[in-house]
């Protein structure tokens, strides 16, 4: 195959595909969709302080924690919550963009037992096992030392602004394929575990920061009303009052990135289908 018929072949591919599809969403339509997430996140400082003991942890590492699949597990109504989820409620603001409001449930947990370079001073006072002056050179840090999870979970909310692209749609709009691509802004509302000192805390949940994040997926229609959705959402968080206990004589706070990938059954609501039904008759 020589390239002028290969050039040829992709824009007969992208022609046919649609590239001016008509949407099978209009203006006022809502949406609203669920399903489960991976994620994983950067490395970043700990910084932790309070009566006696100010401490910097750099390059801490963490990982998600995934419920092991089992149909009890994750499809049971009263464990839904437990799995790492997603859901999400929205309106379309035209055929193209939309808004929502919802919720990603990640899990943050503190790899143990790490090499960390650590820099501060914890007093005799504040703890007399690990009592002393620390350069920033590296140290061995058990989970007695310091562990702790954002395990019920990372909970960002957020309101996001996206755009559905659609690629193909069946002759009677049955079924359509769709690119989607948002950003959006939110909070941080984590229930955070802090272990510190051999002094273990479980927290409450807890407004701890704010952060941004962008998405781009697909999405497939099918019979109007239903639809699977694949997609990947990166973000940051900026978490600058994180509960170390419920008294708050202590805190503290980080930064990191994160990356997540959720697959989601979803639900479209055709408000306007009265409207469609009538502008389709002769």
């Amino acid at each position: 195959m020589n390239l002028r018929i290969f050039l040829s072949s992709v824009f007969t591919s992208i022609s046919v595909l649609g590239i001016a599809q008509e949407s099978v969403h209009k203006k006022f339509d809502l949406f609203i969709y669920t399903g489960y997430n991976r994620s994983a996140f950067t490395r970043s400082d700990f910084h932790i302080s309070g009566e006696g003991y100010d401490l910097v942890f750099r390059d801490v590492a963490a990982q998600d924690a995934p419920t092991p699949f089992s149909f009890q597990g994750y499809f049971t109504p009263g464990r839904f919550s437990i799995p790492q989820y997603t859901y999400r409620f929205g309106l379309y603001l035209n055929k193209r963009w939309s808004i929502s409001v919802g919720l990603d449930h990640m899990k943050y947990y503190m790899i143990t037992n790490q090499n960390l370079n650590i820099e501060g001073e914890v007093s005799p006072a504040a703890s007399e096992k690990y009592a002393g002056v620390y350069g920033g050179s590296p140290v061995e840090v058990p989970w007695r030392f310091l562990w702790f999870h954002h395990s019920d979970g990372l909970n960002y909310g957020s309101v996001e602004l996206e755009y559905n692209y659609p690629v193909w749609v069946s002759k009677k709009s049955n079924f359509s394929w769709e690119l989607i691509g948002n950003g959006g802004l939110g909070l941080y509302v984590p229930k955070t575990f802090v272990q510190v000192f051999d002094e273990p805390v479980d927290n409450k949940f807890h407004l701890a920061g704010y952060g941004l994040s962008a998405k781009v997926g697909t999405r497939f229609n099918f019979f109007k009303h239903f639809y699977l959705e694949a997609s990947s959402k990166n973000g940051f968080a900026i978490l600058p009052s994180i509960l170390v206990n419920n008294e708050k004589s202590a805190q503290a706070k980080q930064r990191f990135g994160w990356t997540q990938f959720f697959g989601a059954v979803g639900f479209n609501i055709p408000l306007n289908a009265k409207q469609e039904s009538d502008a389709q008759k002769p």
